[in-house]
């Protein structure tokens, strides 16, 4: 016993044309094989196979996307946009005496704004213990808590001012571009924040359980793309959160902060490459506040010598620009270029310009002197196997060897380190000089070469670092025109939003005034 698949075969091909699709039974199971344009036909024709069967697993399927089959990958760039601003001004005066009066009377008034100055240590002397006497003498003194913008103090009449006027403004601007890549149909998510702790009571058997969970915050970007042709139809939820310690709550100990929160979700379908704005909120707050004194404070003019003003406004704009774009087959990614390495400190000393230690100073209880012929600056260095002056070297050093003396407890008259060269100092003969001489050439042949193989690296270092300047002015450039680009692009988008929202009120003015005439007409005609 076997499927009749002949229904599905004629199926497949009215409701797929274009595509080669093969159905086959295989026992139980249904075998579709072929190639199809997408993986979404992949996915229609298993769904359509899967009615002809008990269970969608038993349809096995061996279709493969057809080569030059066009791409299913969406790159999204989004720009989250944030700029706040903010300004306040405050106003206030205090007005005070000296700490001891002015005829025996201390005044000091303030609306409480800011902390006005004080008296303190206050010491009076009067002439007698009766109420009304003169007062003799009296001291004190003045604390200021702040001297705030504006202080006076006039010492002949013992009375001063203090005045505060302030004025801030503060600018602040949060962008991100978080950049994501999907499938067409397959969900991608993105969150640049964090998580903040919640603590829920859990009720039990005569106790409550306390635990803790953890809710997300920050900038959150889900969207759902939909390749079609090359349009790519988008379902995205952009969000901005923030913690508000403003109206954070306090519960059995714990601070739980609330969440300022701007959401928006839509659907909508744009071109590759095209820009649109998914959101933009502005949001304007003004806050003033006026202390004065009853009374003396409603004086015209006199009375602003006893108030105290403060305003504070605020606005906040948030801007989510999106731009799908749709993936090519062979996209080598969103860039070519990876963040470099660290450049270490000091580069290691390299082991062909590395010198031998010296000889040691001190051998037993002797020293060895070279004598003043022999310049200490001709040191050769210890021959190698692989060196072809090996025996020059050597001969070199023999020669040093032999004409040095050797001083035994501070005595220069003492037997000479060979034990055959007399005590004294004696010249050098002809083929010692010669032998010196060899030496010394290789030495500065040894550092001439040294000299031009250090020149070489310089100039290939020099050659590198200006290529890597090269390509980082050109990605620079790049990036500037991309910039250019999306602001002229930004700019139109503006204008043509302008247009037409111009277009929009000017109807809705012409609507608004035939509606006028219309009930105009209407009454006239009633009356």
């Amino acid at each position: 016993m076997q499927r009749d698949l002949s229904r599905l075969t004629n199926q497949l091909g009215e409701l797929l044309p274009g595509e080669t699709i093969k159905a086959e039974s295989n026992g139980k199971n249904i075998v579709l094989s072929g190639q199809v344009s997408n993986k979404d036909m992949i996915e229609r024709a298993v769904n359509l196979a899967a009615g002809y069967v008990d269970k969608k697993e038993e349809v096995l399927t061996l279709l493969q996307i057809r080569d030059g089959a066009p791409s299913n990958q969406v790159l999204l760039r989004v720009r989250f946009a944030e700029v706040s601003r903010s300004a306040m001004t405050e106003l206030g005066v205090n007005l005070l005496t000296a700490p001891f009066g002015i005829k025996n009377n201390i005044v000091s008034t303030s609306t409480q704004q800011f902390s006005p100055p004080s008296f303190s240590d206050l010491a009076v002397t009067k002439a007698s213990s009766s109420w009304g006497s003169d007062v003799t003498s009296a001291t004190g003194k003045i604390t200021f808590s702040d001297f705030l913008n504006v202080f006076l103090f006039n010492n002949k009449y013992d009375i001063g001012a203090v005045v505060k006027a302030l004025q801030t403004k503060g600018l602040f601007q949060s962008l991100a571009e978080p950049n994501l890549v999907a499938e067409s149909g397959k969900e991608a998510s993105f969150l640049a924040g964090g998580e903040y702790p919640i603590p829920i009571a859990q009720g039990g058997s005569g106790s409550v359980a306390i635990t803790v969970q953890y809710k997300e915050y920050g900038i959150r970007l889900n969207f759902t793309p939909l390749v079609n042709g090359n349009r790519v139809h988008l379902k995205v939820r952009p969000e901005v959160s923030t913690l508000d310690f403003a109206n954070a709550i306090v519960l059995n100990g714990f601070r739980i902060p609330a969440l300022s929160t701007r959401r928006t979700e839509t659907e909508i379908e744009l071109n590759n490459g095209q820009t649109f704005a998914v959101a933009g909120l502005m949001n304007n707050t003004v806050n003033t506040t006026l202390q004065k004194i009853p009374g003396i404070g409603d004086i015209p003019i006199l009375g602003l010598l006893f108030q105290s003003k403060a305003a504070q406004k605020g606005q906040t704009e948030l801007v989510v620009m999106i731009t799908p774009e749709i993936l090519p087959n062979n996209s080598t990614g969103v860039t070519t270029t990876l963040p470099k390495p660290v450049e270490p400190y000091m580069a290691p000393v390299p082991e062909k310009k590395g010198l031998d230690q010296p000889a040691p100073a001190f051998r037993g209880n002797q020293t060895s002197v070279t004598t003043p012929a022999v310049p200490v600056a001709s040191a050769v260095p210890a021959p190698s196997a692989a060196s072809p002056s090996a025996k020059d070297a050597a001969a070199a050093m023999t020669a040093l060897t032999k004409n040095t003396r050797t001083v035994v407890n501070g005595d220069a008259a003492a037997k000479p380190a060979n034990q055959t060269a007399p005590a004294a100092a004696r010249p050098m003969t002809d083929s010692e000089k010669k032998a010196l001489a060899r030496a010394q050439k290789l030495e500065r042949e040894r550092q001439e070469a040294d000299a031009k193989t250090q020149a070489a690296e310089d100039a290939k270092n020099a050659k590198e670092a200006q290529a890597r300047a090269a390509r980082q002015g050109e990605l620079d450039r790049q990036r500037l025109e991309a910039d250019k680009k999306q602001a002229a692009l930004d700019k139109e988008l503006q204008e043509k939003a302008a247009k037409e929202q111009a277009k929009r009120d000017e109807a809705e003015k012409k609507r608004q005034a035939e509606l006028a005439k219309k009930q105009s007409a209407s009454t006239q005609k009633a009356q």
